[in-house]
C-alpha cells in the first residue's frame, strides 16, 4: 500500500466541499431531471466477502443509508420504469428524480439493502442474471480472486506452473507470489483480464480450476435465490429487470443467437419466477453492439449503461446514464454529493 499524501488529501476534499455546495443537484433545471445510482453489493467492512471483491464494488449498509438519507434532501425517488413510462407518455415529471439500480442480484442486497429500502420506503430496480440466480455459479472477477488467493495460501510453489500470460502483464504491483493480492490488485487483474472476450476468460479459469483441483467452496450462494427474489418484488418497492442470462458482455463479436439468448430469454425466464412484467435492461460492462442495441429496443422500454452522467427527457431511453457508487468515493455526505455532482 503506498503512503497517504495529506496535500493530495486536501486538495480532493476541498474539490468535494465545491462540488458537494455548487453541483447540479443545488440548481434548478430548465428540463426534468434524472439521476441514476448504480450500485453493486452492499457489504459490512467486516464481512468475509469483503475480502476478495474489487473496491469499486461496495458500500457499506451504513454508506448505503446515508447516502439515500443526502439524496432525498435534493430528489424525488422514483421507480425507474415509472419514471420512463411516463415520459413516454408525456406526463409531468419531477424537476430532479433519482432512481436507485442494483446490478447482478447479490445476495447481500437482499441482507443489507432491502432493510434499508423498506424502511425508508425508497423504490429500487435489481437487474438480474437470470441464468445465475438461484445457483452457486459465480462471476469470474470472483473466481480470478478466489485462484491467485488460493494459489498463494495453499501452494505458491505452482505459481511457475498455470498458464497466467494473459494476466501477467495488467497494470498492478501483484507478482503472483505467496501473498494473496489487495483488494486494489484483483480490481487491475479484472480490468486486464477485460482485454479478452468472456468466453476466452471463462475458458482460462476453467482450465486453471482444474489443474488445481480447485472446487465450488460450501456456504451459501453469492447471488439471490428465486424466493428472496420474490419477498422482494411483491413488497411493492422493488421491481427487477434484465442483466441478460449469464453476464455476457454484449460486444459485436456476440454473435445474433447468443445475442437472443441473452437479451430475450432473461426476459422471459424473469418474468416467469417473479410473475412481473420486466421492462428494463442493463448492459453488462457497459458494452453493446448495434444488433444488441436493436433487440434491447424491440423488447424493453428502457436501458441503463455505464456511462456517467445525469439524463433528461432528452435522453435515449436506451442510453440512460448512471452514476455509480462505492465505498471509497461516497463514504460521507460530502464525498457522496461530490461524486453525484459528476466533479469527481
Amino acid at each position: 500500500m503506498g503512503k497517504t499524501n495529506p496535500l493530495k488529501n486536501i486538495i480532493k476534499r476541498s474539490i468535494q466541499l465545491c462540488a458537494a455546495n455548487l453541483g447540479p443537484h443545488t440548481r434548478s433545471h430548465r428540463k426534468p431531471q434524472l439521476l441514476i445510482l448504480m450500485y453493486h453489493r452492499i457489504l459490512p467492512m467486516d464481512d468475509e466477502r469483503t475480502k476478495l471483491e474489487e473496491p469499486g464494488m461496495t458500500v457499506t449498509p451504513k454508506t448505503f443509508q446515508n447516502n439515500l438519507e443526502t439524496a432525498s434532501k435534493y430528489f424525488e425517488f422514483v421507480r425507474l420504469s415509472e419514471w420512463i413510462e411516463n415520459k413516454n407518455k408525456g406526463l409531468p415529471l419531477p424537476a430532479k428524480a433519482c432512481a436507485i439500480t442494483f446490478d447482478d442480484g447479490w445476495a447481500d442486497n437482499y441482507e443489507f439493502a432491502f432493510p434499508v429500502l423498506k424502511k425508508m420506503r425508497i423504490p429500487a430496480t435489481i437487474f438480474l442474471v437470470a441464468n445465475m440466480s438461484g445457483t452457486n455459479k459465480r462471476f469470474w472477477p470472483g473466481r480470478l480472486a478466489q485462484i491467485c488467493t488460493a494459489i498463494s495460501i495453499r501452494c505458491p510453489e505452482q505459481w511457475s506452473n498455470i498458464n497466467l500470460s494473459w494476466l501477467r502483464k495488467a497494470n498492478t504491483d501483484y507478482k503472483f507470489s505467496t501473498r494473496p493480492p489487495t483488494r486494489e490488485e484483483i480490481s487491475q487483474l479484472v480490468i486486464h483480464a477485460k482485454n479478452l472476450p468472456d468466453h476466452e476468460i471463462i475458458s482460462h479459469l476453467n482450465l486453471i480450476e482444474s489443474e488445481l483441483g480447485l472446487k465450488e467452496q460450501p456456504g451459501n450462494a453469492a447471488l439471490m435465490n428465486w424466493s428472496q427474489i420474490a419477498e422482494m418484488t411483491n413488497s411493492g418497492l422493488i421491481e427487477a429487470g434484465s442483466h441478460t442470462c449469464h453476464h455476457t458482455r454484449l460486444g459485436s463479436e456476440i454473435p445474433v443467437e447468443t445475442l437472443e439468448e441473452e437479451i430475450i430469454r432473461s426476459k422471459e425466464i424473469i418474468e416467469k419466477q417473479t410473475a412481473q412484467t420486466v421492462t428494463t435492461f442493463c448492459y453488462p460492462n457497459g458494452d453493446y453492439s448495434d444488433e444488441a442495441l436493436k433487440l434491447v429496443e424491440k423488447y424493453y422500454s428502457g436501458a441503463v449503461t455505464t456511462e456517467s452522467g445525469w439524463n433528461s427527457d432528452k435522453t435515449s431511453n436506451y442510453r440512460l446514464q448512471r452514476i455509480g457508487v462505492h465505498e471509497d468515493i461516497a463514504g460521507d455526505r460530502t464525498a457522496f454529493l461530490a461524486r453525484i455532482s459528476g466533479w469527481i
